[in-house]
């Protein structure tokens, strides 16, 4: 940073930064399942770029008044992502080639196909610009500027101008509030409107880009087997920016010496023109990106501190806050219903959530479980199938067909109330909400005779998680050596096979078996979403606990040193919840903000213990 004095009026300061950063992975794959071997080399590569610089000025000595106080910044930023992917396969090895051998003799395969596909450059330019104002530390003002140009987007939509203001009054300088400075010591109301862009999608959604591919479905043509394809996202040259439309009205009080502090807030933030990804067909593609609807959040967020004591040798704090945060589709730009799926199946289960005008973001749609059919829904086994007693419910269509519609097998709610009383897809409906009723933490600080103590709690009330790890170590079928859950495991499940291996259609001998058992079977041809899988993620975590101790400051100068404290800290303690997976903490589909508080295949927050010294000489 450099600062330049101009006449003694005017401070300058300027400051810059340059960041490049390269990162990539390396994939080699073997195989040799056909004739002769194949080898298969992929190689990501991301390269970053970003340079910032900014400029500050402040107005004190110009303005020649010490009651006035301005000061302004403005800046430029540019950010530049470049990422390649190249693809390599070579076939035809000799037969008895191990995989080091392939990896390292590629000379001794033909090669098959290779291609290098470089996305577009990823580029944005922003300049921003802030000016911050204050008289007498009792009236303030800030306005801010941002203008971000995007290459995601087409030339005539490049461009979002992002402009946004904030106000606050100090009431407590004023003089009619004089009376009550025995006991109040500040008081500040503000209010704040800004917007703000979004751009997160991926590169060339605006153009038609064409990319190479291989296959053996495609035929030999002149000995070449690849081709070239636009994919499966339909190009959209009218994309805009998403903005994001911010309010904000706060209360900051401190009273009784500073005894009693705190904030209470209220925003309200509407996002318009949304980027989603949206289904298309009949047209050769499977999606194309959208300006589509608005979303609107409200919400209430409270922050109190207490110090009740504060003496020489002991002293104790507390801190809380709390949130309540309401979110609503306000508009679908027309549409009735979104369907958004979180992917984590594939195309078994595609689209588990619904977004809808008029209600939240994170609702979870599936079916509703009615436990598994037993010997009773049966009138037998008859013509090799079993026959289900006039009146029961058929879900037949929902986990594959007839062949898995036995006792034992997973049993859905008619939630339609068919008079066939068939099982479809119109009996999906709503069974889960991720949203919490309200979520924050709280504090506790104390100390006592060189001993400190600092323990930090963060909790969630009411959110439900779509628990996708239950669905899927529950189905077997055509995953016929996965691993099950515990709820799933011998003794547990149901069981249709006889001692020696063959399968069980004697209806008495069946319900014998499974007399002590209360889970179905996990055979079934497709996993399937019902509300046996979303469970209440509400938790308590003490998320760190300090314990620390200063040895008495006469001790320490003895020898030279200013202050020395051990201390003891550990994060992530315990958690109280009733989820039974690893952490409640989760949401793990990243891609889309539409499909929130879904549990796959998620890493477990860590327990971590820190032992150290604080040495000042």
């Amino acid at each position: 940073s450099l600062s330049i004095g101009h006449k003694g009026s005017l401070s300058i300061g300027f400051r810059g930064s340059l960041y490049v950063g390269q990162e990539g992975s390396t994939w080699s794959g073997f195989s040799n399942s056909s004739a002769q071997p194949i080898v298969l080399f992929i190689s990501n590569e991301r390269k970053t770029f970003r340079n910032t610089n900014t400029v500050n000025y402040d107005f004190k000595k110009l303005l020649k008044n010490d009651s006035h106080h301005l000061t302004a910044l403005a800046g430029h930023e540019l950010i530049k992502i470049k990422s390649t992917v190249d693809t390599d396969e070579v076939r035809f090895y000799p037969k008895l080639f191990t995989a080091d051998q392939a990896f390292n003799l590629s000379t001794q395969g033909t090669p098959f196909s290779t291609d290098k596909f470089r996305n577009a450059d990823d580029i944005l330019l922003s300049y921003f610009a802030r000016v911050n104002y204050d008289f007498e530390g009792k009236y303030l003002a800030s306005a801010t500027f941002r203008a971000d140009g995007s290459s995601k987007f087409s030339e005539g939509n490049r461009w979002g101008y992002f402009p946004s203001a904030a106000l606050a009054w100090r009431i407590s300088s004023e003089s009619f509030m004089e009376s009550t400075h025995s006991w109040l010591d500040d008081l500040k109301i503000r209010a704040s409107y800004g917007t703000a862009g979004n751009n997160n999608i991926p590169s060339d959604q605006t153009r038609t880009i064409w990319s190479g591919g291989t296959s053996p479905n495609t035929g030999w043509i002149n000995n070449v087997n690849s081709f070239w394809t636009t994919g499966s996202s339909m190009t959209n040259p009218d994309l805009k920016w998403e903005t994001t439309y911010t309010r904000n009205f706060g209360l900051d009080f401190t009273l009784l010496n500073g005894k009693l502090s705190g904030t209470v807030e209220y925003y309200w933030n509407t996002t318009k023109d949304l980027l989603l990804e949206f289904p298309v067909s009949g047209v050769g593609y499977s999606t194309q990106y959208r300006n589509i609807g608005e979303t609107e959040n409200r919400g209430w967020e409270v922050t109190l501190n207490w110090n009740p004591i504060n003496k020489k040798n002991y002293g104790l704090s507390l801190g809380a806050n709390v949130g309540f945060n309401k979110n609503k589709v306000n508009s679908l730009g027309g549409l009735e219903q979104y369907p958004a799926a979180s992917g984590w199946a594939s195309s078994e289960i595609s689209s588990d959530f619904m977004v809808r005008p008029g209600y939240a973001v994170g609702e979870i749609y599936g079916y509703v479980s009615d436990g598994r059919y037993e010997v009773s829904d049966f009138e037998g086994f008859i013509d090799g199938k079993w026959k289900l007693t006039p009146g029961n419910v058929d879900n037949t269509s929902v986990i594959g067909g007839a062949k898995y519609l036995r006792p034992g097998a997973l049993k859905l709610k008619n939630v339609d109330g068919s008079e066939d009383n068939k099982v479809t897809t119109s009996d999906v409906t709503k069974i889960g909400d991720t949203n919490p009723l309200c979520s924050g933490g709280f504090t506790i600080n104390g100390r006592l005779y060189g001993f400190d103590l600092s323990a930090n709690f963060t909790y969630s009330i009411g959110n439900d998680i779509y628990n996708a790890n239950k669905i899927e170590y529950t189905t077997a079928g055509k995953y016929k050596y996965r691993n099950m859950i515990d709820v799933m495991a011998e003794g547990s499940r149901w069981n249709n096979l006889n001692p020696d291996g063959t399968i069980c259609n004697d209806p008495t001998q069946l319900a014998a078996m499974n007399a002590n058992t209360s889970m179905w079977s996990p055979w079934m041809s497709q996993m399937t979403l019902t509300d046996w899988a979303i469970e209440d993620g509400s938790f308590l975590r003490l998320s760190s606990l300090s314990i620390g101790y200063t040895v008495p400051v006469d001790l320490t100068r003895k020898v030279g040193i200013q202050n020395l404290r051990f201390y003891a800290t550990g994060y992530n303690l315990f958690c109280i919840t009733s989820y039974s997976g690893f952490d409640p903490e989760v949401s793990t589909r990243t891609k889309t903000a539409l499909t929130p508080g879904v549990d796959y295949s998620a890493y477990p927050k860590s327990r971590q213990f820190v032992i150290g010294l604080n040495l000042t000489f």
